[in-house]
């Protein structure tokens, strides 16, 4: 850590709470690696335990199970802890836990995080998928908003039953260009660093709509490449939309550009390229895996953590 973010850090103790205290003495002390874990996932429902069957705020402690607080709801009279209702749970091993999320911040292999964690090659590919159900990419896009769509190969990684001869670790289209074989997937982007992509089930303006819409903010101006889907994209989102014509060379006019959204899709490609051909099936979870470890440098395994249980991480603007 650098000098001066330490003494930032420690001018900041005096503010922390008697509990807040008591927990880094915990950890300064060197507690285990489940009582770690455990403290993190406590620390995600705060001061309210909101029950997650019916979202009343009013619960009564139940002692504990597995480590984890539980809570009677007083509202429906069903029992819950920090986990209920999130992919983590009912998952065991949870000593490993921070382990594995090291091993997804350093975008390790499954083998590899099998080897970390001292589990089955099976159950670093299961807990993979886990954690990131939950894992966000959405976040809010202000300003000059970059859009544009690239394309990742088909893959039917894992099935028993193939119609055509099975590629060999990634391997590469039967045609040149776009075709059947290619999967879109959009990705937008502001000057901020703040992006989101999904997965398209067609390059159409409706599918291109329901990605942007929950997304753009009301002053953002959507710049794209000459797709004719955009136009009537922006007008149904009701913001501004300037298209670059980049078939007649015309890549920059002033400000306005999309190299910031091209430069995610080659660090897309770039990271995906590590797993030598992601199952079409799960490229939702790939791309999930991008946003919190793929954009930004080596999140804490606390982080990942974190967003395994649903929570934003707390990172900045991408490296």
């Amino acid at each position: 850590m650098d000098h001066g973010v330490f003494r930032a850090w420690l001018a900041e103790i005096d503010d922390l709470t008697v509990e807040q205290r008591l927990e880094l003495e915990e950890v300064l002390a060197g507690r285990s690696p489940r009582a770690a874990v455990i403290a993190a996932i406590e620390e995600s429902l705060g001061g309210e335990r909101r029950c997650p069957h019916c979202g009343c705020g009013d619960s009564a402690g139940r002692g504990k199970a597995d480590g984890l607080r539980r809570s009677r709801c007083k509202g429906c009279g069903k029992s819950f802890n920090a986990l209920t209702g999130t992919p983590l749970a009912r998952l065991r091993k949870k000593e490993r836990w921070l382990d594995f999320g090291r091993s997804l911040s350093e975008d390790e292999t499954v083998a590899a995080s099998a080897g970390r964690c001292g589990v089955a090659v099976s159950t670093a590919f299961r807990w993979r998928h886990r954690f990131l159900r939950s894992a966000k990419n959405a976040q809010t896009l202000r300003g000059i908003v970059e859009a544009d769509e690239t394309y990742v190969l088909s893959s039917r990684k894992g099935e028993r039953h193939l119609d055509r001869k099975a590629r060999k670790r990634g391997g590469k289209a039967s045609k040149r260009g776009l075709s059947h074989e290619q999967v879109p997937v959009l990705m937008a982007a502001d000057r901020s660093g703040a992006t989101v992509s999904a997965v398209l089930p067609s390059v159409t303006a409706e599918a291109v709509k329901v990605v942007l819409e929950p997304a753009l903010g009301k002053d953002a101006l959507l710049v794209t490449d000459g797709n004719n889907v955009y136009p009537p994209c922006a007008a149904a989102l009701g913001v501004s939309h300037e298209a670059l014509n980049q078939s007649a060379g015309v890549r920059v006019r002033g400000e306005l550009h999309i190299q910031t959204v091209n430069s995610r899709h080659e660090r897309l490609k770039t990271f995906l390229r590590r797993h030598r051909g992601v199952a079409t099936k799960y490229l939702d979870s790939y791309l999930r895996w991008f946003h919190l470890a793929g954009l930004h440098h080596r999140p804490t395994p606390r982080a990942c953590l974190n967003a395994a249980i649903g929570m934003q991480p707390r990172m900045g603007v991408p490296t």
